[in-house]
């Protein structure tokens, strides 16, 4: 009797193998999965090529061609080589392209960005190589040479990449990239080569901007832009954010709010696309939308170089921030100055008319600078600060 009961399981399961093999199509095998999901808080999806959906919970395998959608969500994901995906909340990616032999130590990666932030930090072994790993976005393709970076896409489709270094900067601001990225599109390439370099492409056709280098923020203010659970004190500066977003309307710098028509806004009205004091404090932020916005007013700036100076000519530093001089430069267009503003072992403030010839020698723990505004004939200013 038990030997009836056990042969008749046994043909049951045979049965129910064979149906699942029948349901395969012919040749199939299995898809495997090539990475997870590590970490993961609120609601988001996945589906699969074939149309299926699923929840992005924790241990969720992921597959080549899924397209992930955090909608209110956070998370991580590890794939099968060591790299790293952190999303954001309300940022869509497809993974077009995966594989990696780890007999070899070769492999592709591919990777689409829809909308939203997103941190892709490579394996540090370097298991699949570097000029083998591609991200695209709708306005720009993403060459990544480097191990860590992140990358926003706005609702626009503008495209902010930020390079980062291996390692949190020494005290005196020595910081070791983490390699190059180049960003290219239809309109030319730049090339991302020192920590927290940034640029902006605003659409597939428009050029990127000259590399910006983004100040006063560290791999820790990152950290805490990209944790799935983050602390309370980031937390508090967002809600403080919407709040001050709510009581004021819309805002052309806010992009959390979903339901605001951006289409209404002009984005390139003169009182827009100022650089003034405050402006210098839109690259210390924690919120990655606003700095994409603020290199393209900065870049607009440098574009129209000559008008935005109202004519004025100077040397020896950059309009907007300048990594050399540590200079921050605007043009105060209400009274018709040039304003130069440097905040290093003490802090130098100096406005120059328009039309004037000035010369500017700075000096600071023996770093030199030398500003020329027109012929630099007229007035010579000379500040030494330190020692």
């Amino acid at each position: 009797m038990q030997l009836s009961i056990l042969n008749n399981k046994i043909l049951q399961t045979s049965f129910l193998l064979l149906l699942i093999g029948a349901a395969l199509p012919l040749g199939a095998a299995p898809v495997s999965d090539i990475g997870s999901i590590v970490e993961h808080k609120g609601y988001g999806g996945i589906t699969r090529q074939g149309g299926e959906q699923l929840p992005t919970n924790l241990d969720v395998g992921l597959q080549a061609m899924d397209y992930i959608e955090t909608v209110n969500g956070r998370l991580k994901a590890t794939f099968a080589e060591g790299s790293e995906l952190h999303m954001t909340e309300h940022t869509e990616a497809t993974i077009t392209k995966y594989y990696w032999d780890k007999d070899k130590n070769d492999g592709e990666i591919g990777i689409k960005f829809a909308q939203g932030t997103a941190r892709f930090t490579t394996g540090r072994l370097g298991l699949i190589p570097k000029e083998n790993i591609l991200i695209e976005t709708a306005s720009a393709t993403i060459a990544v040479r480097g191990t860590d970076f992140t990358t926003t896409v706005d609702e626009l489709g503008r495209t902010l990449v930020i390079l980062l270094p291996e390692t949190e900067c020494t005290i005196d601001g020595d910081c070791s990239p983490s390699g190059r990225i180049i960003v290219t599109n239809e309109g030319g390439s730049v090339t991302l080569e020192e920590a927290y370099q940034a640029t902006m492409v605003s659409s597939l056709s428009t050029p990127p901007v000259q590399p910006v280098t983004i100040q006063n923020i560290n791999v820790s203010m990152i950290d805490n832009m990209f944790i799935v659970s983050p602390p309370q004190e980031i937390k508090e500066v967002e809600d403080e954010r919407q709040s001050r977003s709510n009581d004021s309307g819309t805002s052309i710098l806010d992009f959390t709010d979903l339901d605001t028509d951006y289409l209404d806004d002009d984005f390139l009205a003169d009182d827009d696309l100022e650089f003034t004091e405050l402006d210098m404090d839109l690259l210390d932020v924690d919120f990655l939308q606003d700095v994409l916005v603020a290199i393209e007013e900065v870049d607009i700036l440098k574009r129209g170089t000559a008008q935005a100076q109202g004519g004025q000519e100077f040397t020896g530093t950059s309009l907007g921030f300048d990594k050399n001089t540590q200079y921050n430069t605007f043009l105060d267009k209400g009274l018709g100055q040039l304003v130069f503003y440097r905040d290093v072992n003490g802090i130098i403030g100096i406005r120059v008319s328009l039309g004037s010839n000035t010369r500017i020698e700075s000096e600071n723990e023996g770093k030199k600078n030398i500003i020329t505004i027109g012929d630099g004939t007229s007035v010579i200013i000379t500040i030494r600060q330190g020692g």
